[in-house]
């Protein structure tokens, strides 16, 4: 304790001789010693370094992975993966959530008569079959439907990967109220399919949309600004790949012991990458007989208030991705998905109007095909698995009613390049709308 006192007192003895030369020597001292001590400062130096270190890694491109190398295996990445490994554009594109993933894929499974691993299946055979039989037209398809996809989602997709030499002739895009009205969505940016995408394209733009929270914008920001942050996640995933595989050679599965599956691992850590999908996990089975679930607690939750920000934004970028595509030339058909009464009882009526009004409205005004079959009253209890999705046996019924429409539809045949329909065809196809495209318009304005 003696031997301290001299020292600090040395200390304030030099401090107070440094402040009374500063006061002499006017103000340029004191602007000299606040700069002496900023840039002695440990933390500055420390982030100058980092700036440095930074710029030189963006200029060569250190550790650097393609976009399509993400970070875990998903539901999106796999899609992306077999989109952009394809040696040509599809002829026709599915967007759209499970809503039409399920039975596309279930009525697959059937048609086929082998059950599919969700992440290497990616096209509707039989949607290509029933085409081939109604047009003669052979075609090619590809299935982007994805889990909880939200329009900002097929916005993301259409803009960013169906351009180019990618640009298909057709977008099948089906859609459901959750779409627009999912209250269990934080933001659009919370999505899989957002986190995936934002990797092909620059989303600053409309980033006060996709991610409005503050702490979100600010860290993509930064992620923007620093290079090596912007590539967290990449790094985090090859050093735990590198650590897992190094681990496993020292610490090997014993013999006869199985490791722990994908799902063992989700019963003890269910947050743990929720949105993780690998090879061989989730299959689609051929089926006839399909059990009921009852979902409709969950959609009480999705329904329980419309959060009308989520609405118009969801809205806003549906309008969006229907402009790009009439500026990149490619036809739009977009099917209002059917979903039980049970379900549809769960939303207010001026929701439900506001939701209907709007896809049709804006369908029409932007010059797609609407194929309403919510609205054909063909659809009962018998043909889905639970309050909103189809069964394979449903799956058939819809992709049947969608080729229909769509053999007999001036515009989708254009883009196939098919031949003209005779008269008689035409007015059968211009009798098939269910109302009159001025009528559709005049009564939806007001929910725009």
């Amino acid at each position: 304790m003696g031997a301290s006192a001299p020292v600090t007192m040395a200390n304030r003895e030099a401090a107070g001789d440094l402040r009374h030369s500063c006061r002499e020597s006017g103000d340029n001292c004191v602007v000299s010693c606040f700069l002496e001590n900023f840039l002695t400062s440990r933390s500055v130096i420390a982030s100058i370094i980092f700036a440095v270190v930074c710029g030189l890694a963006a200029t060569f491109d250190f550790a650097r992975v393609p976009a399509e190398k993400f970070p875990e295996s998903t539901w999106t990445g796999w899609a992306i993966q077999d989109f952009l490994s394809a040696k040509s554009a599809p002829d026709v594109v599915f967007l759209g959530s499970s809503l039409v993933l399920v039975p596309v894929a279930g009525v697959d499974a059937n048609f086929l008569n082998r059950r599919l691993d969700g992440s290497q299946h990616h096209q509707s055979a039989y949607f290509e079959s029933r085409l081939k039989a109604k047009t003669g037209r052979a075609v090619r398809s590809f299935n982007f439907a994805l889990p909880g996809e939200m329009p900002s989602d097929a916005y993301l997709i259409t803009d960013f990967l169906l351009n180019r030499e990618n640009k298909p002739k057709v977008v099948v895009y089906g859609l459901g109220p959750r779409d627009f009205m999912d209250n269990l969505l934080p933001n659009p940016g919370a999505t899989d399919p957002y986190r995936s995408l934002i990797r092909f394209g620059d989303v600053s733009s409309m980033i006060d949309r996709m991610t409005p929270d503050w702490i979100d914008r600010l860290n993509f920001n930064i992620s923007r600004t620093f290079y090596l942050y912007g590539l967290k996640q990449d790094l985090v995933a090859e050093w735990v790949q590198l650590a897992s595989k190094q681990l496993s050679g020292l610490m090997p599965v014993p013999a006869g012991a199985k490791p722990y599956s994908v799902e063992q691992r989700r019963m003890l850590l269910p947050d743990y990458r929720p949105a993780e999908l690998n090879r061989a996990e989730a299959y689609f089975r051929p089926s006839k007989a399909e059990h009921f679930a009852d979902n409709l607690a969950e959609y009480k939750k999705r329904y329980a208030h419309v959060k009308w920000d989520t609405f118009t934004s969801q809205m806003r970028f549906f309008a969006e991705l229907l402009d790009i595509c009439q500026q990149r030339g490619i036809q739009v058909v977009i099917v209002s998905m059917p979903i039980t009464d049970l379900n549809r009882s769960l939303i207010k009526d001026y929701s439900w109007e506001a939701y209907r009004k709007s896809v049709h409205v804006l369908s029409t005004v932007k010059g797609a095909t609407f194929v309403d079959l919510q609205g054909t009253k063909t659809f009962n209890v018998s043909d889905f698995m639970d309050t909103v999705h189809l069964h394979s046996g449903g799956g058939k019924k819809m992709l049947d009613l969608v080729v229909e429409q769509m053999a007999q539809d001036k515009a989708v045949r254009t883009a196939l390049e098919l031949p003209e329909l005779d008269n008689g065809s035409k007015n059968r196809s211009a009798s098939s709308q269910s109302i009159p495209e001025k009528r559709v318009a005049d009564a939806g304005r007001s929910a725009l």
